[in-house]
């Protein structure tokens, strides 16, 4: 296997990227976005740059740019170099107060509210909003007007799983077009080896105080495209075995792939077994407050979807604070490091940790997390499922719609050549190992 190591990166802003390059190269004379205004409801990491330079290549107006970041990953640096070399309006950005101990869903969908009550009282001609968790539709759901002409592209499987989960959400989906990146094919394919790496490599600091040996007990929650790459580079990171990383999903045949090849299950009735690290890769609820018990004492917690209901974070912290007469209690929140704090939690007979705040753990406040060689065909997904969704306005399409196949083949097409011998990573470690091909842990 080719060695990755996410623990240092580069941390320069990068201006371009080769494959959004060649895209916008392609798409440049037709100015597809001429006339959209967007909303962004988007991280603001170091390749969130070119995608928004890509944007305003194809015809996307300065002042028809609207950012609501996402408190977890939003840096100042880039929005500054945005304002200075895209002449970018710093009215434009919408920047969060969000603290650690806040209830992020209710905060995040209320600033979409705010912006969405703007947009309703001066309606753009066409909307495109380019999304992180279903928030655009979660408040549009809220207001009896509606714009005339929206598309919304969902980047995360979070965002998916709130739409089919929760009947209104699922309602209103269907009165527009949903371009669905976040269960593409290249979506699938060509972010987990990278986004998996980076889970376990930045990780990796908080798990010195974990037992060695036999003694060590984890749990990855979810073994879909990013799931499999944790548990897969778990064992090398904790020089343990395979047998010693639990894993739960609830589809059966991901369980069972996962147990071929060589993950215990996590049986939720055994309370002997118990986890001094969980990782929650499932983009749901995976791990709730009465499950606490299966934890050791000093036990990590991460999440490695976004969002923070991965781990019933909040639920913690509203124990920890229900009452000053019991022995639950928040015990530690460092305010240098703002919602990348650790939370440590306080329980009556042990401590436990949340990682990051129990925002992604692979956010951890820097600003580039994977080196932009690797998480390129990320914003080269969002420009073109940015120009579907324009498209579709024109048509009558609603619901969600697949991004298109044309640019998933030439994505993955070119994505191969850019890695040349580092295309290898790509390959499935799960199918890999259930069929005898690894040998690894």
């Amino acid at each position: 296997m080719i060695p990755l190591d996410f623990s240092t990166i580069d941390q320069v802003i990068p201006r371009s990227l080769p494959l959004l390059d060649r895209y916008v190269a392609h798409q440049h004379d037709h100015q597809p976005l001429a006339g959209v205004t967007a909303l962004l409801i988007q991280h603001q990491l170091g390749n969130h740059f070119p995608q928004a330079a890509a944007l305003l290549k194809l015809g996307l107006k300065r002042e028809q740019l609207i950012w609501v970041d996402v408190p977890y990953t939003s840096r100042p640096e880039v929005r500054e170099a945005m304002m200075r070399e895209l002449h970018l309006d710093k009215d434009c950005f919408h920047v969060h107060d969000f603290h650690v101990l806040d209830r992020y869903p209710p905060y995040q969908m209320r600033r979409v509210q705010s912006v969405l009550k703007d947009l309703l009282d001066r309606p753009p001609e066409r909307l495109v909003v380019l999304d992180d968790g279903a928030y655009f539709i979660e408040a549009a759901a809220c207001f009896i007007r509606q714009l005339p002409s929206v598309a919304v592209v969902e980047q995360t499987t979070r965002g998916l799983i709130k739409i089919e989960e929760r009947a209104v959400l699922n309602r209103y989906s269907r009165r527009l077009p949903i371009v669905n990146v976040a269960r593409s094919r290249p979506k699938a394919t060509l972010e987990p080896p990278f986004i998996g790496r980076a889970v376990c490599d930045l990780l990796s600091p908080h798990l010195h105080g974990l037992p060695r040996g036999d003694g060590l007990r984890c749990l990855v929650l979810g073994v879909g495209a990013i799931g499999a790459r944790v548990a897969q580079y778990l064992p090398e990171r904790l020089g343990c075995r395979r047998s010693q990383v639990h894993v739960f999903d609830p589809d059966p045949k991901r369980q069972r792939l996962a147990q071929g090849s060589g993950f215990p299950p996590w049986d939720r009735g055994d309370p002997a077994v118990l986890f001094n690290l969980v990782v929650g890769c499932s983009g749901r609820r995976s791990f709730t407050l009465d499950d606490r018990d299966h934890l050791a004492d000093g036990a990590i917690l991460a999440s490695a979807s976004s969002g923070t209901v991965e781990l019933s974070r909040q639920d913690f912290i509203e124990l920890a604070h229900v009452s000053e007469l019991d022995d639950i209690r928040v015990e530690q929140v460092n305010a240098d490091q703002g919602v990348h704090s650790d939370l440590r939690i306080r329980l009556p007979d042990r401590e436990v940790t949340f990682v990051n705040g129990g925002f992604p753990v692979n956010f951890n406040g820097t600003i580039n997390c994977i080196p932009g060689r690797y998480i390129q065909p990320t914003p080269a997904m969002m420009v073109a499922a940015t120009v579907q969704a324009a498209a579709l306005l024109e048509k009558s399409c609603t619901g969600i719609i697949d991004l298109e196949p044309e640019f998933c083949d030439w994505i993955d097409r070119e994505f191969r050549a850019e890695l040349g011998d580092e295309a290898v990573l790509l390959d499935d470690p799960v199918l890999a190992a259930s069929s005898g091909r690894s040998s690894n842990g």
